[in-house]
């Protein structure tokens, strides 16, 4: 009897411990070493350096039995002196038929529709120095990792949109933030082409020492892939300032390639114009920022890649009166592994 009664106990915990969800857990890292030579105008500048990028990220995954898919991420930046160590993104992400709710730290949804000249590019340098307005690339511009609500619809037909919000609470100085964007793919002569669309509005400081400081910056760009080339076309634009007519008014132009060599190798490179027409000297001198990148990668092997960068910069920084004028070049070494 005594063992017929242990036995029904364990069942019962069994079929107990069973009702429960029981998540898939993944654990994945990201390793990266940089050594960066610097040849630039201003003497706090010049010279070279070594950085790191580490990361650690924790996935928990599950299906519940109505057939919704749930995540839940932890994104820690693992980085210890020398760089700040701390969460990055956190967040729960719920799926369906019905497309994607996202909760939490995550990235606004411009960047999810952003595409810019520097996303064939692996390390993406620039060469604006402190004090510029200028944007360095011409894709979306303003996302953060701020507590937000995020909704991307599922994929129907190549296309797909998004939208988030973010609150930025109960404090006096509010930087409410919406973002939105949509895509669209399609097959194309063995390959596929794709267009992207974003747009993102931040709320500016309201506590009457910087009324109408509103951001605004919108990005639209193609991309075109065949074989083991791609290329990118993309326009960007932004809006910032302490009031109508104080706004900076920014126009960006990029372009970039990349192609894939074989046996691990691949080159890209890019070229960008950024200019503030509302920065401009009496003389009609906008602030100005130019780059032309170039990139060699390695795969080592899986896991595992070198990549040696080269940047060409030139900043001409108008009536932008917290930057002086500066060009020069960044030569970087960079190591990657993930595990």
């Amino acid at each position: 009897m005594r063992k017929l009664l242990l036995s029904s106990s364990a069942l019962v915990a069994a079929a107990s411990i069973s009702s429960y969800a029981v998540a898939d857990v993944s654990v994945t890292g990201g390793f990266e070493w940089a050594y960066t030579s610097t040849s630039s105008g201003i003497n706090t500048s010049d010279g070279d350096s070594m950085a790191t990028d580490n990361t650690v990220t924790i996935k928990f995954t599950n299906k519940t039995d109505n057939g919704l898919s749930l995540l839940g991420a932890y994104d820690l930046d693992a980085d210890g002196a020398g760089d700040t160590a701390g969460m990055d993104e956190s967040y729960l992400q719920i799926g369906g038929g019905f497309g994607t709710l996202r909760l939490g730290l995550k990235d606004s949804v411009n960047e999810s529709f952003g595409l810019g000249e520097h996303d064939l590019i692996d390390e993406d340098l620039a060469g604006a120095p402190t004090g510029h307005t200028i944007v360095t690339h011409s894709g979306e511009q303003g996302s953060n990792d701020a507590n937000k609500l995020a909704y991307v619809t599922p994929a129907m037909g190549g296309f797909q949109a998004g939208y988030s919000i973010a609150d930025s609470g109960t404090a006096t100085q509010s930087t409410d933030q919406t973002a939105m964007g949509a895509s669209y793919t399609m097959p194309m002569a063995g390959g596929s082409f794709m267009v992207k669309y974003n747009k993102r509005s931040t709320d500016g400081v309201q506590d009457g020492t910087q009324a109408n400081a509103e951001s605004e910056a919108t990005n639209y760009a193609a991309k075109l892939t065949m074989g083991a080339a791609s290329v990118i076309v993309s326009h960007g634009e932004s809006t910032v300032g302490a009031g109508a007519g104080q706004r900076d008014d920014i126009e960006a132009n990029g372009i970039s390639v990349r192609y894939s060599l074989g046996g691990g190798i691949s080159v890209g490179a890019s070229t960008v114009t950024a200019e503030d027409d509302k920065d401009k000297t009496a003389a009609g001198i906008a602030e100005k920022y130019t780059a032309n990148i170039a990139e060699v990668s390695y795969t080592v092997a899986p896991g595992l890649t070198a990549k040696v960068t080269y940047l060409d910069f030139d900043y001409e920084n108008g009536a932008e009166g917290n930057a002086v004028d500066d060009s020069g070049s960044k030569t970087q070494f960079t190591i990657s592994a993930s595990f």
